[in-house]
């Protein structure tokens, strides 16, 4: 007969069958908190990589729920973003780069300081990265910026300067969709009469309207040059 087992032994064995159960169990959910976590990075480096793809320029998907088609009118005629045409030393398959501003040509400041800063920059570009960069201002006073006044104002800075504008409801739609306020002040002691308050961002975008980049107004050539270079660069074919 075999030797009688004794209470401890039987406790001893029953704890060790216990402590093995637990760590099963232990490994088990440690197992499928690792496949978890796998799944979540998974997720979250399929969703980066999407950005990315979306988002030539770093720091974009700030702005992707912006933007979109512009159509309004220059002295020439009807304008669409997406039929821009770049300068004539791009490279046909080249990706044009709008720079769109949002301001109105009786602006005593930053309107012709951005404006003035973009000149500079583009010519300083070699000349077919230059040419890849459309400048569009977008006046929001239709009232006294007729076409024709605009292509004077914009011929000012450079004959690639071009001026839009339209019926009050579609610079509002354009203007909400693009993110930028602004608001007519009366000025009664102003031969003006009115000014206007607007935000001062000058936009990088495509000629789909997926905004690039978005730089806000600082005085000099220096943000200007920055977003403009880094935007060639990163949609350069």
């Amino acid at each position: 007969m075999g030797a009688e087992r004794k209470p401890q032994d039987e406790q001893a064995g029953t704890s060790r069958q216990e402590s093995h159960q637990l760590d099963k169990g232990v490994r088990r959910w440690w197992l499928l908190g690792a496949v978890g976590l796998a799944a979540v990075i998974g997720a979250g480096v399929a969703w980066q990589q999407a950005q990315q793809d979306l988002a030539p320029v770093a720091g974009m998907q700030a702005w992707a729920s912006l933007g979109g088609p512009i159509q309004l009118e220059s002295q020439q005629g009807d304008f669409t973003l997406a039929e821009v045409s770049m300068g004539e030393a791009a490279d046909a398959q080249a990706t044009p780069v709008i720079a769109l501003y949002f301001g109105y040509t009786q602006c005593p400041d930053v309107c012709p300081m951005t404006l003035a800063a973009l000149r500079q920059v583009m010519s300083e570009l070699p000349p077919q990265a230059a040419a890849r960069v459309v400048p569009v201002m977008v006046s929001l006073d239709p009232e006294r910026d007729t076409p024709a006044r605009l292509a004077e104002y914009t011929g000012h800075f450079g004959p690639r300067f071009q001026g839009i504008t339209g019926s009050q409801a579609a610079l509002t739609d354009v203007a909400r969709r693009y993110g930028v306020s602004y608001r007519r002040v009366e000025a009664q002691d102003s031969a003006l009469g009115y000014t206007i308050d607007h935000g001062a961002a000058l936009y990088l975008v495509s000629a789909q309207g997926r905004i690039y980049d978005r730089i806000p107004f600082t005085p000099g050539p220096a943000g200007v040059r920055a977003g403009v270079t880094r935007v060639l660069s990163a949609t350069a074919d």
